[in-house]
């Protein structure tokens, strides 16, 4: 009897230890090097901020790490026409201030991200949408202005829900500064310069998510995320340099890998030299791809020919990757009428040194001089992007970025990096725009598809960008950290870290 009770008060015991803020379950991670530029959709489009942004919020529509879309905050759809979607919305699920979540929030959410006065960060990647009608407290139509091949991927990460009568009473400035939205963590502290800190939402419609009770984004110079990890400083690296891969092992870390849609993209003004497309594709003959997966990516990866990744809706898997060929680059730039070369400016993030000094090296074999400038991810994001907005665009010809694919559709990356109106486009080629456009608006997934291909062709024969490679993404973790996997579309989504558990 005496065993018995001792037995029942140790457990009794136990449970109330396990929620203190003893045993709270805190998993702290390295995923950007320096502050990001939002924490909502509604006032940046960087893929930094979304990393965060996923956190806090849902959207009508989820996608699983291997692409395939699955109910969010809406738990079914369908296209009534060409131009016209259906929805049905969860019940019962509410915002982090209590605020019910319904019809009404889609409503305020998407005419605030349409209205053009508001110049919303996401405005670009959901201006299809027409208007919102409202049925019933759960269910709505949403009115596109055109057929859209890729409009219910759009709604999986840039259309994150916000809270209408918090937004009214508090002001949108106080929004920005502390968000509230339905998803699996709540927003607790943003210490500039230092971390980012997230509490779990206990009422998450989910209710089996999230596994963790904290979730902490440090921010960390880019070289120090492998030490940051390895010293235990952070639980898990989402953006291991795969060179660290092996002396992360052997010091007893798990690691996630994965062929992922994303790529180092660098983009090309056409203007100057760079408008001759023989000048465009002499620099791509000149550039070893082979040689910026061994620096650049550790010797894992695959190049590229075009814009299209392997996995991606809309690749063109006909197209073979330029070869690396520095006599026919010096030919094309002769009869280009630049056989003395010439000198170009070029902006990469940190991320990608190794990659852009390896096609310094390279085009400087035939005389063309590359100055680049590094700067931090949300630097370059208000270098190109704000300074387009707001009506100073980048002075110099080629940008570096390392960007995923998180709607896995081809026409994201076709309209992000390469669409004239794009916050994020440095080139303008009304052929493409047109080629562009008839693609997107094909509603039929086969027909898109087909177009997307088309497309894909084009971008590779008018060498739009300079093609490197598809990189794979490499999770490292402390042991006793287990995380669902590495997303196929290369973003740090709804699923990743909800679902990750602690021992």
């Amino acid at each position: 009897m005496k065993l018995t009770q001792k037995i029942l008060s140790f457990i009794i015991v136990m449970v109330i230890f396990s929620f203190s803020p003893l045993f709270a379950k805190t998993l702290r991670v390295v995923n950007f090097s320096a502050d990001i530029p939002a924490i909502t959709s509604l006032d940046n489009f960087d893929p930094d901020s979304y990393s965060v942004v996923t956190q806090i919020f849902d959207s009508l529509v989820h996608l699983d790490l291997n692409g395939k879309r699955v109910p969010g905050l809406a738990v079914s759809w369908r296209m009534l026409n060409k131009t016209t979607y259906q929805f049905f919305l969860r019940k019962g699920v509410k915002f982090h201030n209590g605020e019910p979540f319904d019809a009404q929030a889609v409503k305020f959410t998407y005419d605030y991200i349409i209205d053009p006065i508001n110049k919303a960060g996401n405005a670009w990647i959901l201006s299809p949408i027409k208007r919102i009608e409202i049925i019933t407290p759960h269910k709505l139509k949403i009115h596109l202005k055109h057929p859209d091949g890729m409009f219910l991927y759009r709604l999986t990460m840039f259309g994150a829900i916000c809270p209408p009568k918090y937004i009214k009473e508090k002001g949108i400035q106080e929004f920005f500064k502390h968000p509230v939205g339905t998803g699996p963590f709540k927003f607790e502290q943003w210490d500039k310069g230092k971390k980012i800190v997230l509490a779990k939402n206990p009422d998450y419609w989910d209710n089996k998510m999230p596994f963790i009770d904290k979730l902490v984004f440090k921010i960390i110079p880019k070289d120090q995320g492998t030490e940051a990890l390895l010293n235990g400083d952070v639980d898990v690296n989402t953006n291991l340099d795969p060179k660290d891969i092996e002396r992360v092992q052997e010091a007893g870390f798990k690691i996630m890998k994965r062929l992922v849609l994303r790529g180092y993209w660098v983009l090309m003004k056409n203007q100057g030299p760079l408008k001759d497309v023989r000048v465009r594709q002499a620099l791509n003959y000149a550039v070893d791809k082979n040689k910026l997966i061994k620096v650049q990516g550790g010797g894992f990866g695959v190049p590229l020919a075009s814009l299209g990744k392997f996995g991606e809706i809309g690749k063109n898997s006909t197209l073979k990757p330029y070869a690396y060929d520095i006599k026919k680059a010096g030919s094309l730039l002769a009869e280009a009428g630049y056989k003395n070369g010439f000198d170009l400016d070029m902006i990469s993030i940190e991320q990608a040194i190794p990659l852009s000094e390896a096609i310094r090296a390279d085009l400087k074999k035939i005389g063309v001089k590359l100055n680049i400038e590094i700067v931090s991810r949300p630097d370059w994001a208000k270098r190109i992007m704000e300074g387009k907005r707001s009506g100073s665009p980048y002075p110099g010809h080629m940008a570096v970025n390392l960007v995923d694919n998180p709607i896995m559709d081809l026409s994201f990356h076709a309209g992000l990096f390469l669409a004239s109106d794009s916050p994020w486009s440095i080139i303008r080629d009304d052929t493409f725009d047109k080629k562009f456009l008839f693609a997107l608006f094909q509603s039929a997934f086969l027909g898109h598809t087909k177009q997307l291909k088309l497309l894909d062709k084009y971008i590779h024969d008018q060498a739009m960008m300079l093609f490197t490679f598809q990189p794979v993404r490499v999770f490292a973790m402390k042991s006793n950290i287990t995380m669902p996997g590495v997303g196929l579309n290369g973003h740090i989504d709804y699923l990743v870290f909800s679902r990750t558990i602690m021992q």
